[in-house]
């Protein structure tokens, strides 16, 4: 089997978190997703389901029914299991790809997200590498994951 080089910057952590996202122009963790338009201002969709896989220091990845293009600008809304409010992120896609090319009726699509703002909060000024627990560290990874550092640490001595 062919392996490509790893282009990553910082380290993934696995999620399964539903989450719903909006698109724009210019743990199971559900999503919910929505276009925004060039300007990041004006919502140009509905409300889209998708299932996270993975979270990064400035990065996210889902699997959703629609494909989406490089340089889409999504609202998007985290939800942690039993966290009263979602998380709410905005960032642009990078790519978005086939899950299961080939099959018919495959309407799965993993997407790949640069995270711009958290809450709110721009994300490259949160990224930091914590000496402690020997991770590269963001307010993205703590909205999603928490104070699951250790889990980042073990990892780290096991390898």
């Amino acid at each position: 089997m062919n392996h490509l080089p790893e282009k990553r910057k910082y380290e993934r952590y696995d999620t399964e978190i539903k989450l719903y996202f909006n698109l724009a122009f210019d743990v199971e963790t559900k999503v919910k997703y929505q276009l925004l338009d060039k300007d990041h201002k004006k919502i140009l969709s509905r409300k889209y389901p998708a299932l996270s896989k993975n979270v990064s220091a400035e990065g996210l990845s889902f699997v959703a029914a629609q494909l989406l293009k490089k340089g889409d600008y999504l609202n998007l809304e985290i939800y942690l299991p039993k966290a009263t409010q979602p998380v709410r992120m905005e960032g642009e896609v990078c790519w978005s790809k086939n899950v299961a090319p080939g099959k018919q009726n495959a309407d799965a699509f993993q997407t790949g997200v640069l995270l711009k703002k958290v809450n709110g909060r721009p994300v490259q000024e949160t990224i930091y590498f914590d000496k402690e627990y020997n991770v590269n560290w963001s307010i993205a990874l703590e909205s999603v994951l928490g104070k699951f550092k250790d889990l980042a640490k073990e990892r780290r001595l096991e390898k």
